[in-house]
């Protein structure tokens, strides 16, 4: 079968590489009809995370093409999804719906992946063929066909339209929350739909790609280019001049958002120099901006070792963090990975519903072969590269 190896930083290749296989019984083999480029690949693309040698990629969709003695709910021919989390769906952490730290499928640590390091040495998506382990708890069957309408959509179920969710779910976003999200990648732009599908008021997205923020307008939310001005600045004197009237009068302090995202992480682009990481900024432009007893979720990733990152501290993964003016607003803040199971079965039903159209980041959609000049556009974020799915199946 064909797959895609990171060789080097900023060498990935497509390559003949031996089928995968049924190992387990309880495993499946899924024929990928779409496998997405993700932004974290872009962490392992730079050097940033390294991962050479391996087959890469988390976010596999296609019909199932054999299925083990064990597995019980999937027939060959099913349409499925596969989270970007493998979980054994029997452990302590799976039982209460944390499937992203499953005990089983990484012994000695809590969550497994697929293609991505430290996280289980599972082979990655990018391929024409993926062994899927724990198949009964780890596939999400889907209706309709392969290619229709509704291709993108689901594909986004894989990982990234849940992720952008659980940001939501850790910034604790309800009914008439004002929220701001920084990145308008593909998890921040499904943030912010996420964010208006669970109730939020108003949502502004902070980049500074022309194109990004374009995206973040089609769905509903206010768009803030950082080099503009200073977003906090910006998006307080939005929200003064809707709260004018006497209804707030005396709640100045109350000017900020009620939410704050990071979806960016620890490759954060500086304000001053865009050529340069600057992962503090956006902590500290949260920690302005978000209102006394607001809530913040960190959804970017920040690796435990950042070798090349900008200062020695951020090379071990320790950065400067207000936790002064945490503290002192009370703000509540939650971190890490999605739990995927816990949300996929209704963003599901919420696309089947037409109410979710994750598919709208898709800027591009182009054959497994063309993957290493995909991997360098999106990484420069050049010609309007914001979320490419791959099609094995050309």
């Amino acid at each position: 079968m064909k797959g895609i190896i990171l060789v080097d930083k900023h060498d990935v290749q497509v390559r003949d590489i031996p089928d995968a296989e049924i190992v387990e019984s309880t495993d499946i083999l899924l024929r990928t009809t779409s496998t997405c480029i993700c932004g974290t690949d872009l962490h392992f693309y730079d050097g940033r995370m390294p991962y050479n040698g391996h087959l890469i990629g988390h976010e596999p969709m296609g019909v199932v093409e054999e299925v083990g003695s064990a597995v019980h709910s999937l027939r060959k021919g099913d349409r499925i999804v596969v989270p970007t989390h493998i979980c054994c769906g029997f452990c302590q952490n799976c039982w209460q719906g944390l499937s992203g730290a499953c005990l089983t499928t990484h012994p000695g640590a809590a969550g497994a992946a697929y293609g991505y390091p430290h996280q289980g040495g599972y082979a990655g998506a990018q391929a024409e063929l993926v062994r899927i382990p724990f198949a009964d708890a780890n596939a999400i069957k889907l209706p309709g066909e392969p290619g229709d309408e509704r291709e993108h959509d689901f594909a986004m179920l894989a990982d990234i339209f849940p992720t952008g969710y659980h940001a939501t779910e850790l910034a604790q976003v309800g009914g008439g929350d004002s929220v701001a999200i920084f990145g308008a990648g593909g998890v921040g732009l499904l943030a912010a739909h996420s964010a208006f599908l669970r109730g939020a008021s108003s949502v502004y997205v902070v980049d500074c790609i022309p194109e990004r923020l374009a995206k973040a307008a089609e769905f509903g939310a206010t768009p803030i280019d950082y080099r503009a001005a200073d977003p906090v600045e910006q998006i307080m004197e939005l929200r003064k001049k809707s709260r004018m009237d006497s209804a707030y009068r005396d709640e100045h302090v109350m000017d900020g958002v009620t939410c704050g995202i990071d979806a960016v992480g620890f490759q954060a682009r500086s304000r001053e120099d865009y050529h340069r990481d600057d992962p503090n900024w956006i902590i500290s432009s949260l920690a302005r901006l978000v209102n006394p007893t607001g809530h913040i979720g960190i959804i970017g990733v920040f690796p435990l070792k950042d070798p090349d990152g900008p200062d020695p501290n951020e090379r071990v993964g320790e950065l400067t963090v207000p936790w002064a003016s945490f503290f002192n607003k009370g703000i509540s803040i939650g971190f890490g990975r999605d739990q995927d199971k816990r949300y996929d079965i209704i963003l599901r039903e919420l696309i089947v519903s037409g109410r979710a159209t994750p598919g709208r980041i898709v800027s591009h959609r182009l054959p497994l072969s063309e993957a290493p000049g995909a991997f360098r556009l999106f990484n420069a974020r050049e010609e309007g590269y914001i979320k490419v799915v791959l099609d094995p199946t050309h």
